[in-house]
């Protein structure tokens, strides 16, 4: 797993980026499937707001690669 610190600015980037993908991709699948995609976007959506509020400082994401994420000092 790769780790990466970046500022709170591109993790919050990063975060909405993948949760828009993972809504896109949803949009192409069979109904369970994108229910589950929904779930995790929804995941993320949470983890955005944690980030956003300074409540979270270190993540990680498993879509499209498996990646450690810790925000560093802007």
């Amino acid at each position: 797993m790769e780790e990466f610190f970046i500022p709170r600015r591109s993790a919050i980037a990063l975060l909405m980026k993948s949760r828009k993908s993972l809504l896109a991709d949803a949009e192409e699948q069979t109904p369970a499937v994108a229910e589950r995609l929904h779930a995790a976007a929804e995941d993320l959506a949470r983890l955005l707001l944690d980030v956003r509020a300074g409540r979270v400082q270190v993540f990680e994401l498993n879509e499209p690669t498996r990646m450690r994420v810790v925000i560093s000092a802007d």
